[in-house]
């Protein structure tokens, strides 16, 4: 019985691998073809021209600036005449700014720029004008609201919309975090860097992913409580940006990526990292083992000898080296899913969306759509859209022929430069120089030998136009069409450029320039944001456990409603505020609304929020009332008579020191003419009299002497008699009086 079970399960896996290799077969072939048509179409040979004008490098002889600072670059095969070989960047510069406005207005840190917003249902719009009252149909008794009044059919549907919402809410919340989790603004960052440059940037997701999440985990045995940390392993969505070198869709989409019927991706794998899936459910053990036993193979691209037609080669390179890793995504049999143990009795439809990964062209997997409704999860954003091609032009390519003529006429201006700097001199016959060194220097002897005696036929010098103003005006022009073709005005480089006069000019400079960036943000909408989140609704729907976030809710892409016209809006306040004070003005506009939407526009963080505002409502509350403005009309009349009053008495107080202190002044001077007088008579008296100056000081002396003990005695006296009797201390005796 074993023998005959172990034969049985050998033929069934002997079938599953015929049906795997003829699934094989046939999926690789479509691999082949859209391997084929992008080498076809011309794509991969403009990326790379395009990356080497971005890097600097040279179209023609495929020189680096490490050549140009060596010198290599500028020597020429066979001794020729050296040509300037610089090169002008300009094209950098234009992508990083263009790069840098559009992530600035699409992805912004304040806010999101997507939302969901609640399917309307007929119903309940049409309940929201229904005053009829709500019975209950059980008890026949009319329904109440919670504050006790009677429930109308309008309550109801409002009550149902306000669930709704909160839901959607909750899902708005709980898609944030996912996006968070795996760096959904960071990616996008890479895809806009990619489609600036080279045309396309491609989104991928969701991918599901195990994330392992650590918690600490509070355990208590009754008397006390630990926490114990515990990593939980979940499955997760998760979005990141392709390599556009990386992606094949099929040729028939078109513009639209969503019209591919399959798409295909390629990425390295090493070895280690196949062998790590050995025993990981899903996965043909095998399959893997037999391709770790063989050398990996690259798969190349080739024109086939004698036509144009494009073939595919393989390269097999040497051990321990990458493998290709190639992923098919889009519809396969569902007899071959069934055939190969692949669960589908929930689905339905003949072909059925699945996964299936190649290496060295053995399939190592398969697995169904992640997402029931098999939405491939590939997104294409185009800076410029190309007819007929899911990849468009980039800053780039828009641009390169204007560097170019930039790049040439930069080295005719150096080689210019170069040669008429100096003097081309003809030397005739019997000259030459006296040293014997054929050198032009300073201070130099030539000596002439020739017949002729004038020496100027024989010895003469030529110099060549230096043509650096027409040369330049050629690089200004060619700037001048590299801003009308990649639309990024040097204005926005930083740079003053060549400004309009006026401000309405430079306006109208602006808003021609957003016109074809608004566009782009509107196609970034339509062809990542709106796919990529719906997606992500979808998955929630599907996987969520929390059945508190669902409903039925469409993504609504805010890049052009919100986030590139919110700049706008904030100037057009800015000048909306003016008008403030007008009655009629005020009547109709909301000034605090326009407020909080001026500062968000600005985003700057600054408005109270509603607690604050509720506080200062409830302090004005608590002020007393105000007075009566006639009483206060009074007091500040009265205030003011005082203020008045009080500085007329400064006033007349500053005048009165005023004048004593000049009359100060005034005896001072008066005193010392007095002195200068005593002095002159002295001297006077001194030669009339004969007397010595000293003699006299001396009388003087004595005489000022006596005046002042006659003062000081007719002071002590003075004193003596105004100073009145005092009482001792105690009583008198009785019917007698303190006598002195």
């Amino acid at each position: 019985m074993e023998a005959e079970k172990d034969e049985s399960n050998e033929i069934d896996r002997g079938e599953q691998r015929k049906i795997l290799q003829s699934l094989a077969d046939t999926l690789l072939e479509k691999r082949d073809e859209a391997v084929r048509y992008r080498a076809g179409s011309g794509v991969e040979r403009r990326w790379t021209e395009d990356s080497r004008a971005v890097d600097a490098l040279d179209e023609e002889a495929k020189s680096s600036m490490l050549d140009y600072a060596t010198g290599i670059a500028s020597r020429t095969a066979g001794g020729g005449t050296a040509r300037s070989r610089a090169i002008v960047n300009i094209l950098q510069s234009k992508c990083e700014i263009a790069e840098g406005r559009f992530a600035d207005v699409l992805l912004p840190t304040d806010e999101r720029n997507w939302g969901l917003s609640v399917t309307p249902v007929p119903e309940l719009v049409k309940g929201l004008a229904d005053d009829r009252p709500v019975i209950n149909t059980e008890t026949n008794l009319p329904l109440t609201n919670p504050d006790g009044s009677q429930a109308k059919t309008a309550d109801v549907a409002r009550a149902q919309m306000k669930v709704a919402e909160d839901k959607m809410s909750s899902m708005e919340d709980e898609m944030d975090d996912q996006l968070s989790e795996c760096n959904y603004n960071g990616e996008c960052r890479k895809a806009i860097r990619d489609a600036v440059r080279f045309g396309t940037g491609i989104m991928k997701g969701p991918n599901v992913i195990k994330r392992v999440r650590k918690a600490w985990i509070p355990q208590s045995d009754g008397e006390r409580t630990v926490h114990v940390l515990e990593a939980v392993e979940q499955d997760e969505p998760e979005s990141k940006r392709v390599n556009f070198w990386n992606v094949f869709p099929a040729p028939e989409c078109g513009e639209e990526i969503s019209r591919s019927p399959y798409v295909w991706e390629v990425e390295d794998i090493l070895p280690r990292e196949l062998s790590s899936l050995i025993g990981v459910e899903g996965y043909f053990q095998d399959e893997i083992k037999a391709v770790l036993q063989e050398d990996p193979q690259k798969t190349q691209v080739g024109l086939a000898r004698g036509n144009k037609t494009y073939e595919i080669k393989k390269q097999s390179m040497s051990k321990g080296s990458a493998y290709e890793k190639w992923e098919y995504h889009g519809d396969v049999s569902r007899e071959d899913l069934e055939a190969l143990d692949i669960d589908c009795e929930d689905l339905n439809g003949q072909t059925l969306s699945a996964v299936v990964v190649f290496i060295n062209d053995r399939p190592i997997k398969i697995q169904l759509n992640v997402l029931d409704t098999g939405d491939l999860g590939y997104d294409f954003f185009q800076w410029i859209r190309v007819s007929g091609s899911p990849w468009g032009k980039g800053v780039i390519r828009t641009g390169i022929w204007s560097q170019r003529a930039i790049i040439a006429a930069w080295r005719c201006m150096l080689d210019n430069g170069r040669d008429s700097s100096g003097a081309n001199v003809v030397v005739g016959k019997g000259v030459e120089p006296g040293d014997g060194i054929w050198e032009l220097t300073g201070k130099k002897i030539w000596r002439f030998t020739g017949t002729d005696p004038d020496v100027r036929k024989a010895f003469a010098q030529f110099q060549l136009a230096n043509n650096q103003a027409e040369l330049q005006a050629i690089i200004e022009l060619a700037l001048k069409f590299l801003d009308m073709e990649t639309n990024i005005p040097v204005l926005f480089q930083g740079e003053k450029g060549e400004m309009p006069e006026t401000l309405g000019a430079t306006n109208i400079m602006v808003d021609s320039n957003n016109v074809a960036f608004r566009d782009r943000v509107k196609l970034w909408d339509d062809n990542i944001t709106k796919p990529h989140m719906t997606r992500y609704y979808h998955w929630n729907m599907q996987y969520n456990e929390n059945a508190d976030i669902k409903g039925d809710y469409n993504v609504i892409p805010k890049g052009t409603s919100v986030l590139l016209v919110r700049d706008q809006q904030a100037q057009s306040i800015i000048q909306l505020m003016a008008l403030r004070g007008d009655p009629k003005v005020d009547a109709e506009i909301d000034w605090g609304k326009a407020v909080r939407e001026l500062f968000r526009s600005l985003k700057l963080d600054v408005l109270k929020s509603d607690e604050d505002k509720k506080a200062d409502e409830e302090a004005q509350r608590n002020q007393p009332p105000p007075a009566d403005p006639r009483i206060e009309a009074v007091k500040i009349r009265a205030e003011g008579e005082m203020q008045k009053a009080q500085m007329v008495q400064q006033s007349d107080m500053t005048e009165l020191e005023y004048k004593a202190g000049m009359a100060e002044v005034d005896r001072d001077h008066e005193a010392q003419m007095k002195q200068i007088d005593l002095q002159i008579k002295m001297m006077e008296l001194s030669q009339t009299s004969g007397m010595a100056l000293d003699k006299i000081k001396a009388e003087l002396a004595k005489e000022a002497s006596k005046q002042n003990l006659m003062r000081e005695l007719a002071d002590k006296k003075t004193a003596e008699l105004t100073t009145p009797p005092v009482e001792p201390p105690g009583k008198a005796p009785e019917g007698k009086a303190y006598t002195q």
